[in-house]
């Protein structure tokens, strides 16, 4: 029964909000949109599927209609509530004049006084128990109405919040005179037992519509909220009386997670298929993983909505569904009929020895490729997760039981197979997840977002798991990873932008920060980004730098080995992601020739931006752009101009390190809180480039940036590389400036920007340019060019010769050198033809210098010599001179890097050596 304090005052808070204008609102505050002509106000029907507006509006008499033409509906401001959200005629009065935004009036509600007092009674006197010397608060209170909405029995519900026990105690209700009071257990025994909410259950069974069945009165009064019609019971004790009320009920189960929850479902669903007509046992994808006797007012908690727990109930199998797949611990079956006797007779036609939890479907929106994660439960209880192509799966029965396994068995035929694809795709896709192959910052959906292999970060900050990528190339999880504050940020910057001295932070810092900018350059009119290359001895703090650009990026993986990575791996790695690939250890001397060429053209096609193809086994060409930036590690410089005019160098030594320097390194990579923090500020970094780089944005940042600094006048080159490489990276110390400043830190004091930029310039004049003081070649390279000038002189007293002072080993690889014997042919050449008194370098300075050169095979000194077999001049048994073969030390250096200087007459086009590498003999 509705209490009604003054049904008059109810009646004529209708009248008052029964205008035109007001149904009017109110239809438009869910969402309806209305057409006017001079018939009126029109709009498609929201209780039935059409094409053409058949619902209008109607004015008589100070009371507005709503009429649909097409399915019949009608009525007034408060049916059209009641309709729509499924409630009763005070809710509806309360709604309407919320939406409307008036005041309803007093004595318009319903209220039972009684029933209100006595609740206020409890609540003040009964606001706390003990139990077992432990003190219980109150922390809500249920009531148990009939279906006259009279209430039978009061459940309160309490929790000591010390170890997070509840206590529940139900009680009957017995009205008196002045109010109500408890009942006795002779009462409670006595009573009606009824649903949870039975009222509104009466009317959602008289509608047919989908009745929600939880384990508890909270979650039910949750999603009565949400103006869903929601049930329970007061204990795990079934009533025949609720067998009666839930005849041909359609009902929704939602349990709670863990064994309990798992207990109290198949208590509930064997007891509901004596009397529904139809059940759907709705799985809440993610609950599972906020733990323990988690129930769906946590889900709901988590920001998921009603329109969320809708569409899950819709994808939900009816387990009660003749016509629709079902399983059990046996497996998947199928209900069939067949006739016997001229009767009609059902059996069960088994298709698998194995039930389905859950799949969740892969799409891959770069690829196009779909790939589906089974788990997937035997009759002998093993659980298996099991990942198939999409596309491939289904196809044909052999296909489907060669990637079920040797452990689960599919017993149907091609129809039975597309049938369950269908009803996994139905009922079982827990998650549709769009995945992507490519990593990086990248334009989505209207937005630039970074897309990692753990999710989405958005402009905005949101880090969407359920959007990811599938390579691993990188790892990089924004997961729970806040923002720094102003001291946080303040202390990261003082490490920072003293891990070394200025030359070596400021490039390294600036050009690494620079490749988070890659994509936009690489869809732009500009040039790419150069390669940075940092360099150094053994110790010297280059790999440290690596390790800080690593996690400036937010990536926690190793960077890539030069010497473990195959040419396809790199290849692969480049065009997998847009984020700069980190590769570590790179020593020229300790690879092969292919390897050094390889990575040279990988260089050449990175800033270029090419594509390159390669053939699978079953002829196919595949194509692979190159995607990605790259950022170098190691001990030597790639002398090749090509390489170098795409790089900035930045060499770091021993010597640069300070007391203040090796602190600030120890505290950034050695310690979890400066981890940490270059993670976190990752996350600033990424969203300050997402938010301020869009359009056309990156093209002018570029072109201020050249311009300010005035990079081509400082290099005295136009549109150079080098300028390029300038440009970019004061770019990324600007962006890294910008971020700081957003945080809060006071950057004027870090940095001074024009500076910086004076400092870039210098070093790309000396490490990329060679711009050193004398700006020629050094003294043991002239040397060497001219003892390339003694292999052709028609003096052969001073004369070097092949095969006697000079061979040629490993197949045209490397050189060995008698320097001893071929100083004393230069000291005779520099007296006799040197005529501007220029004086030779000592041998012992000589060796030295090209010991530490990048000439030689090794850098290690014991390797710099090896017994080489050649021509020795020796006198014979008559006193004759003659030539023998013996093994003599000589200096081993490298062909490639010798044909960078002038040595065109010792490497000149001549026939095959016969002796090749097997002649050389190692030298003990």
């Amino acid at each position: 029964m509705i209490f009604i304090e003054d049904k008059n005052a109810f009646k004529k808070a209708i009248e008052d909000i029964g205008s035109l204008n007001c149904l009017k609102a109110v239809m438009e505050n869910y969402g309806i949109v209305f057409e006017h002509d001079s018939s009126g106000y029109k709009t498609n029907c929201v209780f039935h599927s059409e094409k053409t507006p058949s619902l209008r509006l109607s004015d008589k008499g100070n009371k507005a209609f709503y009429n649909c033409f097409g399915c019949g509906s009608n009525g007034d401001i408060i049916n059209f509530i009641c309709k729509m959200d499924n409630c009763d005629n005070i809710t509806a009065l309360k709604k309407a004049y919320d939406i409307i935004g008036l005041t309803l009036p007093s004595g318009a509600t319903n209220k039972n006084h009684k029933l209100e007092s006595f609740l206020s009674f409890i609540k003040e006197k009964n606001n706390s128990i003990e139990i077992k010397n432990h003190t219980y608060n109150l922390e809500d209170i249920y009531i148990y109405y009939d279906k006259y909405e009279n209430p039978l029995y009061l459940k309160t519900k309490y929790r000591n919040h010390d170890n997070n026990k509840k206590h529940f105690i139900t009680k009957a209700l017995l009205e008196t005179e002045n109010g109500y009071k408890y009942g006795t257990s002779e009462n409670f025994d006595d009573c009606e037992k009824t649903l949870y909410n039975m009222p509104q259950v009466k009317k959602s069974l008289d509608r047919d519509e989908w009745i929600f069945f939880v384990e508890g009165e909270k979650d039910a009064k949750n999603l009565s909220k949400l103006n869903l019609t929601a049930t329970t019971i007061y204990s795990k004790k079934w009533q025949d009386n609720y067998t009666y009320t839930l005849q041909n009920a359609k009902i929704a189960f939602i349990g709670d997670t863990g064994r309990a929850g798992q207990e109290f479902q198949n208590f509930v669903t064997e007891k509901l298929k004596k009397c529904a007509k139809g059940i759907k046992i709705v799985n809440l994808p993610g609950l599972d993983k906020l733990g323990n006797n988690k129930d769906v007012s946590d889900w709901l908690e988590t920001g998921k909505t009603k329109e969320d727990l809708l569409k899950i109930v819709r994808k939900s199998l009816d387990i009660l569904n003749k016509f629709e797949l079902q399983q059990d611990e046996k497996g998947i079956y199928q209900i069939q009929s067949k006739i016997e006797n001229d009767q009609v007779s059902e059996y069960r036609k088994d298709l698998t020895n194995f039930r389905i939890i859950e799949a969740i479907l892969y799409r891959n929106v770069d690829s196009k490729e779909q790939s589906i994660k089974f788990t997937i439960v035997s009759q002998l209880g093993t659980k298996d997760t099991i990942e198939v192509d999409g596309r491939e799966c289904f196809s044909d029965v052999r296909t489907f039981r060669k990637a079920l396994g040797f452990d689960y068995t599919f017993k149907g035929n091609i129809h039975d197979l597309i049938r369950l694809q269908e009803w996994i795709l139905n009922y079982f896709i827990s998650e549709d997840i769009c995945i992507y192959t490519k990593t990086g910052i990248r334009h989505i959906n209207g937005e630039n977002v970074l897309i990692t292999n753990n999710g989405m970060l958005k402009p905005n900050g949101e880090f969407l798991t359920e959007t990811k990528a599938n390579n691993y190339i990188h790892d990089i999880d924004f997961t729970n990873l806040e923002i720094l504050s102003k001291e946080e940020a303040t202390m990261l910057a003082a490490n920072l932008f003293h891990y070394n001295v200025k030359e070596n932070v400021y490039n390294t810092l600036g050009l690494g920060v620079a490749n988070i900018l890659n994509s936009y350059a690489r869809n732009s009119t500009l040039d790419n980004l150069p390669i940075l290359q940092d360099l150094g001895e053994s110790k010297s703090g280059k790999s440290k730098a690596l390790t800080i650009l690593r996690l400036l990026f937010n990536n926690t993986k190793s960077a890539m080995s030069l010497s473990a990575s195959t040419d396809f791996a790199l290849l692969k790695a480049f065009d997998d992601t847009y984020l700069p690939i980190f590769l570590d250890e790179v020593k020229m001397s300790k690879v092969s020739k292919h390897k050094v060429n390889a990575l040279s053209n990988h260089i050449r096609a990175i800033t270029e931006g090419y594509e390159n193809a390669k053939g699978t086994k079953n002829q196919q060409l595949i194509k692979y752009t190159y995607n990605a930036s790259l950022i170098i590690s190691g001990e030597e410089e790639m002398q090749e101009t090509a390489v170098k005019n795409r790089s900035n160098i930045v060499w770091y030594a021993i010597s640069n390190f300070t007391p203040k320097g090796k602190e600030a390194v120890d505290f950034l990579c050695s310690t979890k809180e400066g981890e940490t923090y270059l993670r976190r500020f990752s996350k600033s970094l990424y969203l300050y480039v997402l938010n301020h780089f869009i359009e056309d944005t990156f093209e002018i940042e570029y072109l201020i940036t050249k311009n300010r600094y005035n990079f081509e006048t400082k290099l005295q080159l136009s549109n150079s590389r080098e300028v390029n490489t300038a440009t970019y990276t004061m770019l990324g110390l600007s962006i890294l400036i910008e971020t700081f400043r957003s945080l809060g830190v006071d950057t004027d004091r870090i940095m001074d920007l024009n500076e910086a930029a004076n400092i870039i310039v210098e070093n790309l004049r000396y490490n990329v340019l060679d711009e050193n003081e004398s700006g020629s070649k050094s003294e043991y390279e002239k040397i060497l060019e001219d003892i390339n000038h003694l292999a052709c002189i028609e003096d052969r007293t001073i004369r070097v010769d092949e095969n006697v002072h000079y061979k040629i080993l490993s197949n045209n690889e490397y050189i060995a050198f008698d320097f001893k014997t071929i100083y004393d042919k230069l000291n005779k050449y520099y007296k006799l033809y040197k005529n501007d008194g220029e004086r030779l370098l000592d041998y012992k300075t000589f060796t030295k210098m090209i010991s530490k050169s990048g000439y030689v095979v090794d850098s290690d000194p014991k390797k710099h010599y090896k017994a080489v077999k050649r021509k020795v001049l020796i006198e014979d048994d008559k006193g004759l001179p003659n030539y023998v073969m013996k093994n003599k030390k000589m200096f081993i250096l490298k062909i490639e890097e010798l044909r960078k200087l002038e040595m065109d007459n010792i490497f000149e086009e001549s026939p095959e050596f016969e002796e090749i590498i097997d002649n050389v003999i190692p030298f003990n």
